[in-house]
C-alpha cells in the first residue's frame, strides 16, 4: 500500500503546537507552546530504546508520522493526538522533517511527495 493510501485509510487529525521562547522575570528562559494548525497523518510507532542518564533509566519511543504533500512542521514543534473517548493526549516532539520528493534534483516521482516527520514521544508531565 502506498503512503497516500495509508494516510487516507488510517490517518488521524493531529494538532501541531509551535514553541515560543521568552525570558521570565527571574531571567530564565521559558518555553510555551501555541497551537498553530492541524495535519492529517498516519502514525507509525517505532522502536523503544532505553538509555541511562545520571543513574536513571530513560525510555524513548520513536515515531514517524507521514503527511501527504509538504507541511510546515518544524523541528522542536510538538504534535498532539487526542485519544478518543478519554482525557489522555499523546504528545510527540519533532526531531526531524524530510520530504523525499524534494531531496536534491532527483526527479522523484509524485508518489514520493509526502512529508516524513520523525518524533520522540513526550511524557505527559513534560508536555505543554
Amino acid at each position: 500500500m502506498s503512503i497516500g493510501g495509508l494516510i487516507a485509510q488510517f490517518g488521524k487529525c493531529l494538532f501541531v503546537y509551535r514553541p515560543d521562547f521568552t525570558v521570565a522575570s527571574d531571567g530564565q528562559s521559558a518555553r510555551a507552546y501555541s497551537r498553530e494548525f492541524t495535519i492529517h497523518g498516519f502514525i507509525q510507532p517505532g522502536a523503544q530504546s532505553s538509555d541511562v542518564a545520571q543513574g536513571r533509566e530513560n525510555g524513548r519511543t520513536t515515531t514517524t508520522i507521514y503527511v501527504e504533500g509538504c507541511s510546515d512542521v518544524r523541528i522542536a514543534d510538538e504534535i498532539h493526538d487526542k485519544v478518543s473517548g478519554t482525557d489522555s493526549v499523546k504528545t510527540w516532539r519533532v526531531t526531524g522533517v524530510v520530504n523525499p520528493g524534494f531531496l536534491g534534483d532527483t526527479g522523484a516521482a509524485a508518489h514520493l511527495n509526502h512529508t516524513e516527520i520523525e518524533c520522540v514521544e513526550v511524557e505527559p508531565e513534560v508536555s505543554l
